[in-house]
């Protein structure tokens, strides 16, 4: 074949910086891999080594893009504690052990005076303000897990404790003294099995308590709810304050005089035993046993009346003559609570007792006077055993990985509870003008399930376990719930993210949202509702119910705020973001009392978080010092004192690491209580120059009361009307003037127009000069 060439033309080769890279495995170097780099098994080393090398640049470029977006962060002001506490208890049996540094939890009075903290024996009381311990009580081995404060009455408050043996206790703190008012589950030592405390709650008006008793490792639970006689306790208070206010006084009287006494030269008087001792106290013969054991056994109203009637008799007796003098020894008998329900967890699915006929079998059911739970069914042995025989064979494959302790019997979860006011949902007690702000009602939801039930606390019975009055079914688990300050709204937070608000004192729902359709919500708290934009118009002329701002918290620290305002569509404004590490994870959600402006959060790394509530960007961050480390971020021990204006944070000295062996208490005495004075960081300067008057969330006005608003109104706007009506009357004259000017204008007009006559033109017409006033033309 020939080939042709062309003559007198130069090859150029190409320049190197257009040469197009080799690809290293491009096929078409080698289509049939004849040839190979290197040969196994060396070929798979190199792979192996390249792919390793590959994933460790991408974890080097990974961290420095970290490091240059942390760097290029904007960092929050930090600030660092003023105060710091190690005091020891005064007048204390262990030393050693009661010192602020030992604080086992923590929690602020709701008027902001007091700071209660839990020791390893017992709990002191210090001032919000000046840091100074006030009142202490102790016993030994009460180490306290849990605490919490109520106000029952001014300068009066109710504390809720249980310590790390599950004993759960009720004080009283006024006029700067702990009184041991009752221990709700004493343990016996006869006993072999004990009844554990696992949580605590009172209601917000402190009639009600609820615990959650436990038996057996958690294999048994149930909740308890009693009543407290709350005025008597107030009544009881207030004598005792007023007989220790007495005995102050005499003491101090007394105090004078025997100055004044040792003052005068000897000389002239006579020595006296007041000159030589101490002032004498009078002291009252012993009181008899049997006595001791009446008044013991006595009420404490009909034992208070007695202290009263004892005192009048005596005169100017101080308490010295009727209990000990020291008012922490527990001499003093208070009314002990009721017991009024019990509620046990939902029954598991058994099969039914055989029955002859279908009578007896209906019998069996639960009754049809209200919803019922959906557990008391007529469930065969034979139908359960199919049912578990068809979900093993659905699951043969995953049950190779089930484990010895799955198949056993699983610990039950703690129940949650709220008490409530009256409402439509459930209206007992609501035509009683009595319980108006009282608790009427305790609402009840066990882990894993969807029915929220609700027990009515003023119905009479003489059996304390009895069924739900309301069961209020969801479409699917619930995981948290929550309840405005008034207990009028509801939000109720379900596995799948979606949350749902009630109103209760309507008996209506206000609307179903989904806040996070991959995280279920874990928390839900109201905001003040002074936070939310109140639309208060002129008109109509009496209140009308305002809206709030729902905080929810998903599993992933998303959270989100949902307004719920009336007759508006409920909306979700995203404030934070889901968190990508697990140390960035919320543990603590802690709004402001007086500052609702403000919002407390704490990470599982210990960082102490002020955010804005509304829009979710960190204000400022406390900070502890760096020989220091925030006491189990995860449930760490702080408490906001003074009503917002200050923070107290427990921390440990952090471990060295050349440290091999840990004392016991090596914990405890390395740590300390970091007071910050929130007031004086210049970050917060704004937060508290907002000033935000209160709203009520609720507000009930009567027919009558919006008739009588209406023409009071009416009658108010009397004067301007008249002078409205003068005003439009001038104004009509005008327009009336106006409008006869019009009409003669017109009629002007209409006289100097021309007349045009036009030709008919039979139907159908045209257009023709003639039709339209023009000379007809002829043709030509």
């Amino acid at each position: 074949m020939p080939v042709y060439l062309r003559k007198n033309v130069s090859y150029t080769p190409p320049s190197l910086d257009k040469i197009p890279a080799e690809v290293e495995d491009d096929f078409m170097n080698d289509p049939d891999l004849q040839t190979d780099s290197l040969p196994q098994p060396y070929r798979m080393i190199d792979k192996t080594l390249r792919g390793l090398l590959d994933e460790t640049w991408d974890v080097i470029a990974e961290r420095e893009a970290e490091r240059v977006a942390e760097a290029n962060k904007v960092r929050p002001p930090q600030y660092v504690s003023s105060v710091q506490l190690d005091t020891v208890v005064p007048n204390t049996q262990h030393p050693e052990k009661q010192k602020l540094c030992y604080a086992t939890c923590m929690c602020s009075s709701e008027d902001g005076q007091y700071i209660f903290i839990g020791l390893p024996c017992g709990f002191v009381a210090i001032e919000a303000v000046n840091h100074a311990i006030v009142a202490s009580w102790e016993e030994e081995g009460a180490e306290f897990s849990f605490i919490k404060s109520y106000l029952l009455a001014p300068q009066c408050h109710l504390v809720t404790a249980i310590d790390d043996m599950g004993i759960g206790r009720l004080f009283a703190v006024t006029y700067n003294k702990i009184f041991l008012i009752k221990v709700l589950n004493p343990h016996s030592q006869d006993s072999d099995s004990k009844i554990l405390m696992s949580k605590i709650d009172a209601s917000n008006s402190g009639d009600y308590v609820g615990t959650v008793m436990e038996v057996g490792g958690g294999q048994d639970i149930w909740l308890e709810i009693y009543k407290l006689p709350r005025d008597t306790w107030v009544t009881d208070l207030e004598t005792i304050v007023t007989a220790l206010k007495k005995k102050e006084e005499k003491e101090k009287r007394d105090e004078a005089t025997s100055e004044e006494t040792e003052s005068i030269a000897p000389s002239e008087h006579a020595p006296s035993k007041a000159d030589t001792d101490e002032p004498s106290v009078v002291s009252m013969p012993p009181q008899d046993t049997t006595d001791q054991l009446q008044q013991s056994s006595r009420p404490a109203s009909a034992t208070s009346k007695l202290d009263s009637d004892r005192s009048a008799q005596a005169g100017d007796v101080n308490l010295d003559q009727i209990r000990e003098s020291d008012p922490l020894s527990g001499e003093y008998k208070f009314g002990a609570p009721q017991l009024i329900m019990k509620v046990k967890p939902p029954p598991q699915l058994i099969p039914a007792v055989s029955v002859s006929n279908l009578h007896g079998s209906c019998q069996k059911v639960e009754p049809g006077d209200v919803v019922a739970t959906g557990t008391n069914v007529l469930f065969t042995q034979n139908h359960l055993d199919l049912r578990k025989s068809v979900f093993t064979h659905l699951h043969d494959n995953l049950a190779k990985y089930q484990t010895e302790d799955d198949e056993g019997v699983t610990a039950q979860q703690h129940p949650n509870f709220h008490f409530m006011g009256t409402g439509r949902m459930l209206p007992l007690g609501l035509e009683q003008a009595s319980l108006e702000g009282r608790s009427t009602c305790v609402a009840v939801w066990w882990p894993g399930s969807t029915n929220f039930m609700q027990y009515s606390l003023i119905k009479t019975s003489k059996d304390i376990e009895f069924k739900a009055d309301l069961v209020w079914p969801f479409t699917n688990r619930i995981t948290c719930s929550a309840v405005s300050p008034d207990t009028n709204i509801l939000a109720v937070g379900l596995e799948n993210g979606n949350v749902v608000i009630w109103d209760r004192y309507m008996g209506c729902q206000r609307g179903v949202v989904n806040v996070n359709e991959t995280s279920p919500v874990v928390k839900l708290m109201f905001l003040d509702p002074a936070l939310y934009p109140q639309d208060m118009g002129d008109y109509p002329p009496y209140k009308q119910a305002t809206g709030t701002y729902v905080l929810a918290m998903c599993a992933n620290s998303a959270l989100y705020t949902i307004s719920t305002g009336a007759n508006i569509p409920l909306q979700v404004n995203t404030i934070l973001m889901p968190v990508e590490k697990d140390d960035d994870t919320i543990t603590v959600l802690q709004p402001f009392v007086k500052h609702p402006d403000l919002l407390l959060t704490v990470t599982r790394r210990g960082d102490i978080q002020i955010r804005d509530c509304l829009q979710g960007n960190i204000v400022c961050q406390v900070q502890v010092p760096d020989t220091h480390e925030i006491t189990s971020p995860w449930e760490p021990v702080l408490s906001l004192g003074g009503l917002g204006q200050s923070m107290y944070v427990k921390a440990t000295k952090k471990m060295s690491e050349d440290t091999s062996e840990i004392d016991g208490n090596s914990s405890l005495q390395d740590g300390l209580v970091f007071v910050y004075a929130l007031r004086s960081f210049p970050s917060l300067d704004e937060f508290w120059k907002i000033q935000r008057s209160p709203q009520p969330l609720t507000v009930h006005v009567t027919v009558k009361q919006r008739s009588e608003a209406l023409l009071a109104n009416r009658l108010a706007q009397a004067g301007a009307r008249k002078i409205l009506m003068q005003e439009r009357w001038s104004k009509m004259k005008d327009e009336i003037n106006n409008l006869h000017q019009l009409k003669e204008v017109a009629r002007l007009n209409a006289a100097k127009r021309t007349l045009v006559r036009f030709q008919s033109i039979p139907y159908p017409h045209y257009e023709t000069p003639g039709s339209v006033g023009l000379p007809v033309k002829p043709f030509a």
